[in-house]
């Protein structure tokens, strides 16, 4: 199952668990390295860590989180904070994380574009997240949205998509009825402002869509009330087949976090 994000969340944000390659291994015997009791059953586990806001800009202090996905619901587990350590920044100086490892706040000056990651040693593989530093007033189809109305010319979706989640780094996920970090599908998007003209490309998913979407349209980010407008979609409802039918969805947002 995939899960939020972080990117997200864990969103904006591009969330990779990889090795550094400039960290030090962890000792295979995990008592032995002097981790608390609760990070031993994390030994071994791939470990993502990510940086919970969809925008991050110059200044802003943001929670970070971590997680090891799992083959039972909800499907992940938390990581406890305590678990990592050696936190490390790069470039230099682009930001700080604080010292129980769980915020971090970036330099006033970055300029726009920067690309910042933060890597940490876990009881597993070390983890690291990249995050995309956005300018101060840049505006951005990211962020979560929750659908207010949808117009369609068939049937109209039975339930309403309660969450949507576009990333800086070009991925979505859809979720009708969001618990905890669940998700229905996701994937990635393509969205030309100028003639507001987007493709979404689903990758996976809990509930995946069937062949009754229309999963190409426009999108219009209004600047006066700030809702997403999307035009010639079906996204689906999470409870039946499409018929081909397409709508207009008006979705409130953005919710930066």
């Amino acid at each position: 199952m995939r899960f939020t994000p972080l990117l997200s969340v864990f969103a904006a944000i591009g969330l990779v668990t990889a090795g550094c390659a400039s960290a030090p291994a962890f000792n295979p015997t995990v008592r032995d390295a002097g981790l608390p009791e609760p990070c031993w059953k994390f030994a071994g586990d791939s470990v993502s860590v990510g940086v919970d806001a969809a925008v991050v800009r110059p200044g802003d202090t943001a929670p970070i989180s971590a997680s090891v996905r799992r083959n039972y619901n909800p499907g992940y587990e938390m990581v406890p904070a305590v678990c990592l350590s050696d936190w490390r920044v790069s470039p230099v100086g682009a930001a700080a994380v604080t010292p129980d490892g769980t915020r971090v706040t970036f330099a006033p000056d970055l300029p726009a574009g920067t690309t910042v990651a933060i890597e940490a040693l876990t009881p597993g593989e070390p983890a690291r997240a990249t995050v995309i530093i956005a300018g101060r007033n840049e505006a951005l189809l990211v962020g979560r949205y929750s659908e207010v109305e949808a117009t369609c010319d068939g049937p109209s979706p039975r339930q309403p998509v309660q969450e949507l989640r576009f990333t800086r780094d070009g991925h979505f996920s859809l979720t009708w009825q969001p618990f905890e970090r669940y998700v229905d599908y996701w994937g990635d998007y393509v969205h030309d402002p100028e003639t507001g003209r987007m493709t979404l490309t689903v990758t996976g998913g809990n509930r995946v869509p069937d062949s009754g979407t229309r999963l190409s349209g426009t999108a219009e980010l209004r600047s006066d009330d700030h809702r997403l407008i999307m035009d010639g979609f079906y996204l689906g409802d999470g409870q039946s087949n499409g018929s081909g039918q397409t709508c207009r969805y008006v979705f409130a947002g953005p919710s930066l976090q």
